[in-house]
């Protein structure tokens, strides 16, 4: 997973634009603690501009992307699958030491993302699904990462492109997910991630071709 440092070596945990890491010209960051208290890694607080530049991402990926065999699409999303089993440990490690919870519940969460982004590619692909272009997948409290996996599969499966911004408490793991989705071959901008809050869904909203997916 890509971290950065600022002064005080706390590591910071960018957004995700492009197909790569994307750094925010900003003073104002979210604390990432675990449950004693520590700060594990700050996340920027994004805006307008942020969104802006993973709107662009994701337009340009979409032709492209929508324009791939449902069964080709479909082979990424289970190599995503496989690719996240096989660093199954290291996702496990960072919901543990975010949210606190137990490593056996860590590990089936995991496997239940893998699991979410497989079911994907067997399911019929429902008439919502396909009408969803650009899904902004956002939510202000903890979701798991297997519910993060059954969110955006569909819509990806279906030939639609997504902008995450996950809960700023509990970015590591969606974070790193995204970074996986590089490292096997799905095309930049097609998977984009944008860290922050109100002043993130108030931007997202503005955009008429973004379609809110909220949990």
């Amino acid at each position: 997973m890509q971290e950065l440092r600022i002064e005080d070596a706390v590591p910071v945990l960018p957004s995700w634009i492009n197909g790569r890491a994307f750094l925010s010209l900003t003073s104002d960051f979210a604390e990432v603690r675990n449950s004693q208290g520590e700060v594990l890694r700050r996340t920027p607080l994004c805006g307008a501009d942020e969104v802006a530049a993973a709107v662009a991402s994701a337009e340009a990926a979409l032709p492209a992307w929508s324009a791939l065999p449902e069964r080709e699409r479909g082979n990424f999303l289970v190599a995503w699958a496989t690719a996240l089993e096989g660093y199954a440990a290291h996702f496990a490690r960072l919901i543990c030491e975010e949210s606190g919870m137990a490593e056996g519940a860590a590990q089936t969460e995991v496997a239940a993302a893998a699991t979410g982004l497989k079911s994907a590619t067997s399911a019929k692909i429902e008439a919502e699904d396909k009408a969803v272009k650009i899904a902004a997948c956002v939510w202000n409290t903890q979701l798991s990462l297997g519910a993060v996996a059954r969110l955006i599969a569909p819509a990806l499966c279906a030939g639609g492109v997504v902008i995450i911004k996950p809960y700023t408490q509990f970015p590591g793991a969606v974070f790193a997910l995204c970074e996986l989705s590089a490292r096997v071959g799905i095309p930049a901008g097609v998977v984009n991630l944008v860290q922050g809050e109100d002043a993130v869904l108030e931007a997202l909203a503005g955009y008429d071709a973004v379609q809110i997916l909220s949990r």
